[in-house]
C-alpha cells in the first residue's frame, strides 16, 4: 500500500511547489484609510524587494486617489500609504536614499495629472527617478 500512495503525493508535492513558483504576485489594498485611495499595492520584486535595478513598487487608484494625487497634499498622503504597504508586505523598510517620500509624491502627482491611474498601474521604481513609466 506504501508503495502505492509514496508515487501519488511525490507528484501531488511537485504539482503543489510548481505552481507556487508561477503564481502570479498578488496586489493588496492598505487598510483603511488607504483604501479610500488605492485600490491595490504590489510589491515590485517580492523576491528581492531592495534590488536597486528591479525593485519598487507598482499601484492602482481608485477614482478618489486620482483626483487627490493630482494635488501635492493628496499625492503626499498617497506616498505615506504607498510605503506603508510596501514596508507591511516586505518587512523591510523603504530605501530612502534611493527614492524618498518626496520623490513618490512628485511622481504619484505627475501620474495623476497625465494618466488614468484607475486603470493604468503607476510604477515607482528605485533606480529610474521620477516622472518615468
Amino acid at each position: 500500500m506504501r508503495e502505492k500512495i509514496m508515487p501519488i503525493l511525490t507528484a501531488g508535492l511537485i504539482v503543489v511547489i510548481a505552481s507556487a513558483i508561477v503564481m502570479p504576485v498578488s496586489a493588496i489594498t492598505p487598510p483603511y484609510p488607504g483604501s479610500i485611495y488605492i485600490k491595490d499595492v504590489t510589491v515590485g520584486n517580492p523576491s528581492d524587494p531592495l534590488n536597486y535595478n528591479s525593485g519598487g513598487v507598482r499601484i492602482l487608484l481608485t477614482p478618489q486617489g486620482d483626483s487627490v494625487g493630482m494635488w501635492w497634499n493628496g499625492a503626499w498622503a498617497l506616498s505615506y500609504f504607498t510605503i506603508e504597504s510596501w514596508e507591511s508586505q516586505t518587512g523591510k523598510s523603504w530605501p530612502y536614499h534611493w527614492r524618498s517620500r518626496e520623490s513618490v509624491a512628485t511622481e504619484i502627482k505627475y501620474h495623476c495629472w497625465i494618466f488614468d491611474t484607475t486603470s493604468r498601474v503607476t510604477t515607482i521604481s528605485f533606480n529610474d527617478g521620477w516622472m518615468w513609466d
